[in-house]
């Protein structure tokens, strides 16, 4: 079973589109924002272990790896995490779509339906 969050949506598409903004948007785009962390805000922090962590995985996913460091330590660990966990969730996706294509071409279901009775 694939991994989904609460709108039905599939891990491995949201993993798969966040590391794509990642590759796409460059840290300074995250710098220029508001503060938005909710753990500064709500117990006065001066700072908390996730801040820069957005600006890291941008920068790690650009290649930056050493101002990632610089942004947030934790990117030695979170973003493994995700290519793992992206990795790991279209392994099974494949192994699940093989599977089905095998049991498909077992009972003879792989052929295309005839389309030419249908009326144009």
């Amino acid at each position: 079973m694939t991994p989904q969050f609460s709108q039905g949506i599939p891990r491995w598409a949201l993993l798969l589109v966040a590391i794509a903004a990642f590759c796409a948007i460059p840290p300074e785009f995250f710098a220029r924002g508001p503060d938005v962390c909710l753990w500064r805000h709500l117990f006065h922090l001066a700072a908390c272990p996730a801040c820069g962590s957005t600006r890291a995985l941008a920068a790690f996913f650009h290649g930056r790896f050493a101002e990632a460091l610089a942004f947030n330590r934790n990117i030695v660990v979170t973003a493994p995490l995700l290519l793992s966990l992206l990795g790991l969730d279209l392994y099974h996706l494949a192994r699940r779509l093989l599977r089905l294509s095998n049991l498909n071409s077992r009972a003879g279901t792989h052929k295309l339906p005839d389309l030419s009775d249908q009326p144009s």
